[in-house]
């Protein structure tokens, strides 16, 4: 009878780890930590302390968390692999001269690659603040991978006046590919990395990155997967108020959401559209608790509607802001933490335009 007992007991906790691996492996994703600078002199919003910057680096290492290049995880979901939990990429924006002098050696210390985003007309316009050509080159020599932000960081979204389609394509491939150009000129050839400036983007400005060749990292949260738009990448801001490890801990934990479709997907709305409806259409559900998914528009909380087991739909209670802003959508895993998957939103105002 014991042996009875003990043989179905291991059959259960072989069934259940069996099933837990199982789950844990059909939502393979990267987590991508955003930040721009490095230090507690610049504007807060954009800023992690070293100190603050050194925990979040020990807190990978002792979590065991898997810190790879930005080129592995791109190889990786391109092929569908089989990527480990708790992967992560660590990202840079802007290329500022803080991330060479509060970031670099802690990096390379913990042995962890990284990515920078820089913008080839602004590093040479103004060398106090941005990383030198030279520097790049050091720090591209030593683990890091030097990536393209565009030339002006612009909002490339945003049309000028009396801008032509032809016009507005023309200055696309001057930020763009004239920026590509600049960094394989000094650096070699480096991988067609885009970060849209703002984490703006839109359908036609995807459209003109997939035509050149690119893969586009936004601003709004969640998982790179399988399931992404390689013009729509996802990453988690990790500066400001985001800098949070009991926080961030959690978005470190989590898991893609398998959303093969979702609606608006132009982030760019009119300014009378003030509570835009959310339809996201899943792929699977498998191991995911959809009774428990719930979404977030600021402090709000939006239950679900359920059009079909795979289909649900959101609507703000209160008008989003002018400006940029997200709705995030969880749900608990069987395997622990949470599936992720967030929308994006840029609302002008009245004159077409919004805030920096």
């Amino acid at each position: 009878m014991k042996l009875l007992i003990y043989s179905l007991t291991l059959a259960v906790l072989l069934s259940q780890s069996t099933h837990a691996a199982t789950i844990e492996n059909t939502y393979p994703g990267v987590q991508v930590l955003q930040y721009h600078h490095v230090s507690e002199t610049t504007p807060a919003v954009t800023s992690i302390s070293p100190e603050r910057f050194e925990e979040h680096l020990r807190f990978l290492k002792e979590n065991d968390f898997n810190v790879v290049s930005i080129e592995q995880a791109a190889q990786w979901i391109d092929e569908g692999a089989n990527i480990p939990r708790k992967t992560v990429v660590i990202t840079f924006d802007d290329g500022y001269a803080n991330v060479l002098e509060n970031a670099h050696a802690k990096l390379k210390e913990y042995k962890f690659p990284y990515a920078v985003f820089v913008n080839p007309d602004l590093l040479e316009a103004h060398p106090s603040a941005y990383m030198s050509w030279e520097q790049l080159k050091t720090i591209d020599a030593e683990g890091a991978t030097i990536v393209n932000h565009g030339q002006t960081h612009d909002h490339l979204i945003r049309r000028q006046e009396n801008e032509s389609e032809a016009q507005w394509q023309a200055r696309m491939k001057y930020d763009v590919v004239s920026a590509q150009q600049a960094i394989d000129e000094q650096l070699g050839e480096q991988p067609k990395y885009f970060a849209y400036p703002y984490g703006e983007y839109g359908p036609e400005l995807e459209a003109l990155l997939s035509e050149w060749g690119f893969k586009g990292f936004a601003q709004h949260s969640g998982a790179w997967s399988q399931w992404s738009p390689d013009t729509a990448i996802p990453r988690f801001p990790a500066s400001g108020r985001y800098a949070n490890l009991e926080t961030l801990s959690v978005k470190l934990n989590s898991l893609p959401m398998a959303v093969s479709s979702y609606s608006p997907a132009n982030p760019l709305l009119s300014n009378s559209d003030k509570r835009p409806k959310v339809t996201v259409e899943l792929d699977k559900t498998d191991g995911m608790n959809t009774d428990a998914l719930r979404c977030f528009a600021g402090s709000d909380v939006l239950e679900p509607t359920w059009d079909t087991a795979h289909r649900f739909s959101v609507t703000p209670v209160n008008d989003i802001p002018v400006g940029r802003s997200r709705i995030n959508c969880t749900a608990p895993s069987a395997r622990g933490g949470y599936h992720w998957f967030s929308v994006a939103f840029i609302r002008p105002d009245s004159e077409g335009r919004w805030p920096d």
